[in-house]
């Protein structure tokens, strides 16, 4: 980052959110959280026939088989009917040949990649709603005063945007990479078509674009004002600046109604219950299972989170499914719009029960794979690119629908 040219005000009072500082913990050991009873709590009956009921144990223990030895270490959460049914983990977050190895677990944080995009998706939805905008809203109305967007680029909406369907040209993960994407041509054959090609470029927006919804709602900011900062992008668009803002708006939008005890600090760059910590000491991505190779630390720097990996937990992304499902992050309705709509969402699997909806993610040796399968929300998430769990969505829709039984 280039030295500063001018102050950036922390600039908390532009979303009118304010920030809270964690309180001291006596260690940094995740809470524990019970299991429910498996066999009972999602059975029916009809007289004294039984019918079949999601075995929670069964489950768990298809995914531990699938994953053990497969990859470095792995971590995995399954959510049922609201309650927490299976959750562990296997092999390394760190290999016994690191300093301080540790173990991983459904507990252990780790940068989980493209699935992040589910939580981008939610912060957007939620802080349209919040503001009333519909999802049929054109973007350019929020971006830098500055920038002079293209004719087609005024058509693009927030649904397209989300759904990958922008035809966007991908000029990189800067300022001015960003305002010649913007301001250039795009592929307006797939926009035209209306086709969705998977982009970095369309999430990666938003951490620019979410700000200034907020900024232009509350005119917390002047035109003049803005072009002022925008003048300095270098610090304007930096962790301090739009990437403060950004993250306020995904702890505050999404990781507080989602009931996570740490809300006001979870973060995009390695960190513990206390704050930022060395990423040296976090969970590394591995090229082999069992081999001795180092492992690559969290690679992403992005000061914008949009497209950016989450470091995060299992459990603590299985509190955000369960959130979104049961209508506390954003309503029902547009929740379900999202679902079939695919923001958020990467595809969906026809399974015996019905509709699976899934998001995967992979970099830095990472892959991760999550599922929304209406009654059932499921994540795993390994430190090694190592098996097909992220490439592959039928392995747990197959072990999923296995996992249904008669008692």
């Amino acid at each position: 980052m280039k030295t500063q040219i001018i102050k950036i005000v922390t600039l908390s009072f532009v979303l009118g959110i304010s920030l809270f500082t964690t309180s001291c913990k006596n260690n940094d050991v995740m809470p524990e959280t019970n299991f429910a009873e498996t066999g009972n709590h999602s059975a029916t009956r009809s007289g004294n026939f039984a019918i079949l009921q999601f075995d929670g144990e069964k489950f768990g223990k298809a995914i531990e088989t699938y994953m053990n030895g497969k990859v470095a270490g792995y971590g995995y959460n399954v959510m049922h009917d609201g309650v927490l049914v299976a959750g562990g983990g296997g092999g390394w977050a760190r290999k016994q040949f690191e300093s301080n190895p540790v173990k991983h677990s459904y507990h252990q944080r780790q940068g989980i990649a493209s699935s992040t995009k589910f939580v981008t998706a939610l912060a957007t939805v939620a802080l349209l709603e919040k503001y009333k905008i519909p999802l049929s809203a054109y973007v350019y109305l929020y971006l830098p005063v500055s920038w002079k967007p293209g004719e087609t680029f005024k058509k693009i909406t927030f649904e397209r945007l989300l759904a990958h369907r922008t035809g966007l040209v991908n000029n990189g993960g800067t300022w001015e990479g960003f305002k010649k994407t913007v301001e250039g041509p795009i592929q307006q054959d797939e926009f035209d078509a209306n086709i969705r090609d998977y982009d970095n470029i369309n999430y990666a927006l938003l951490g620019i674009i979410l700000p200034y919804v907020v900024i232009k709602k509350t005119q917390s900011l002047t035109n003049q004002q803005l072009l002022a900062l925008e003048n300095f992008s270098d610090n304007w668009y930096s962790v301090n600046g739009l990437g403060f803002q950004f993250r306020n708006i995904v702890r505050n939008y999404v990781f507080k109604p989602a009931g996570l005890q740490y809300w006001n600090i979870m973060d995009y760059a390695v960190w513990n219950n206390y704050g930022l910590m060395n990423a040296e000491l976090g969970t590394k991505g591995y090229p082999s299972a069992n081999g001795t190779e180092p492992g690559l630390l969290k690679g992403d720097t992005r000061i914008n989170g949009g497209a950016g990996g989450l470091y995060i937990s299992p459990n603590e992304f299985g509190q955000i499914q369960l959130a979104a499902a049961q209508g506390k992050i954003v309503t029902d309705e547009i929740y379900e719009e999202m679902k079939t709509k695919r923001l958020g969402f990467d595809g969906i699997v026809n399974g015996v029960r019905g509709k699976y909806y899934w998001k995967n993610g992979g970099a830095d040796n990472h892959e991760t794979m999550i599922f929304d399968m209406g009654r059932t929300q499921i994540c795993v998430f390994a430190n090694s690119g190592t098996s097909q769990i992220g490439n592959d969505a039928t392995i747990i829709a197959n072990a999923y629908d296995s996992a249904w039984v008669i008692k």
